[in-house]
């Protein structure tokens, strides 16, 4: 006792006490005041009746055919790209043809100085003229019985080295000239007039772009659904579109990529398209039923799958786990729901699955619209609120 009174003398414990009380004294009044309001919900809703359902607004779907479709970043290339080389040590004295040029196939594009090459030919078939003589008269004799069987195998001899001479002259004269092996473009050229040019150098580099090729690397889980053949389409620099043909479909993956390489040819007769276009190829994988909504009416579940809010027959909230298979400019395209569907467009965040709803059904069985402003209905967001435990992904 004589402690208690020692520790009330000192003014500092004394206010610590009295705040202590008082503090004790203002959580005990909540907890009676929480107590009292509690019972007020119960007898509240005893006295008001079964709450009404919420409303909300829905529209019937139908399941449509869907082309799906992979999507990869692509370029275009040359048909076939040659880079023409010499076959001839010469001096250049004709480029017929400019760079950018087209050229037709068996067109002259680089020309060589001839030295004393028409002499050696006039040399070669003169030289196989004679032989050719010789061994015929050989042969005559040989059925004479004047000459002998080694006599006839020496002129046959030289007979064939006679005939090879004169080709390989003809050869030499043919190549003096370097023609294009097929229609194309003189992309660049190696080489300029009085230029030295040895056997096996660039003379011109020739680019065939009709028809020019789109192509791209897809995925290992996706090229198994291509098949050579199959309309592709592609949406090339400054967005312009083109359409074609798969027309190639590697067997063997990238060894860096792990992809597959894929080339989609697209008519150009009027040159329109260049080598070197970046762009997005879109190539086909098959055809599903799916159904054409609005990519704010997709919502999480408690897996973070997304689903969609739909109504059964007796107006009572169901969600489906949907999944993607294509997207545009009016909506989402998703599968996994019912072939009809009465879709929830308007208030679908505000009910759980299992609840029954009060319906206001609209009309239209097209892309769903968002919803209008100023309707005095709440305002559908893209993105689930965090999820809850009837596994819904929204509150109500």
């Amino acid at each position: 006792m004589n402690s208690l009174i020692e520790i009330w003398r000192h003014k500092n414990y004394r206010t610590a006490l009295v705040v202590a009380v008082v503090a004790l004294l203002w959580l005990a009044s909540g907890l009676l005041g929480s107590g009292e309001q509690g019972e007020s919900p119960a007898t509240d809703g005893a006295a008001g009746g079964k709450a009404a359902p919420v409303s909300v607004r829905a529209r019937r779907l139908e399941a449509r055919p869907f082309t799906t479709r992979v999507t990869v970043n692509a370029r275009t290339e040359a048909n076939r790209s040659v880079r023409l080389r010499a076959e001839l040590d010469g001096v250049i004295t004709g480029l017929p043809v400019p760079e950018g040029r087209s050229v037709e196939k068996g067109d002259v594009i680089c020309r060589l100085e001839a030295e004393d090459r028409p002499q050696r030919l006039e040399r070669a078939r003169a030289a196989l003229r004679k032989a050719e003589l010789d061994f015929a008269a050989t042969r005559r004799l040989r059925e004479k019985g004047l000459q002998s069987e080694a006599d006839l195998a020496q002129q046959e001899m030289a007979l064939a080295n006679a005939r090879a001479e004169f080709e390989r002259a003809r050869v030499e004269m043919e190549n003096l000239e370097i023609r294009a092996p097929f229609a194309g473009v003189i992309n660049q050229r190696a080489v300029e007039l009085g230029d030295y040019i040895r056997r096996g150098e660039e003379c011109a580099t020739l680019l065939d772009l009709d028809p020019i090729l789109v192509v791209g690397e897809v995925s290992e889980g996706e090229v198994g659904s291509l098949s050579p053949g199959a309309p592709a389409a592609a949406e090339l620099h400054q967005g312009r579109a083109v359409e074609g043909r798969l027309r190639y479909v590697s067997q063997e993956a990238h060894t860096v990529t792990r992809a597959y390489r894929v080339e989609v040819a697209v008519d150009n007769g009027d040159g329109g398209l260049r080598a070197g276009l970046s762009g997005r190829l879109v190539l086909p994988t098959g055809e599903v039923r799916a159904h054409l909504i609005n990519s704010s009416l997709l919502a999480l579940d408690d897996r973070g799958k997304l689903g969609v809010r739909h109504l059964d027959r007796e107006n009572r909230v169901q969600f489906a786990n949907v999944q993607l298979v294509g997207d545009g400019s009016e909506g989402v395209w998703v599968t996994g729901l019912p072939e009809e569907t009465n879709l929830i467009t308007v208030g679908q965040e505000y009910v759980t699955a299992g609840q029954v709803v009060a319906v206001t059904q609209e009309d239209g069985q097209s892309a769903l619209p968002p919803p209008a402003p100023g309707s005095g209905l709440p305002a559908v967001r893209q993105v689930a609120d965090p999820v809850t435990p009837d596994g819904e992904g929204n509150r109500p």
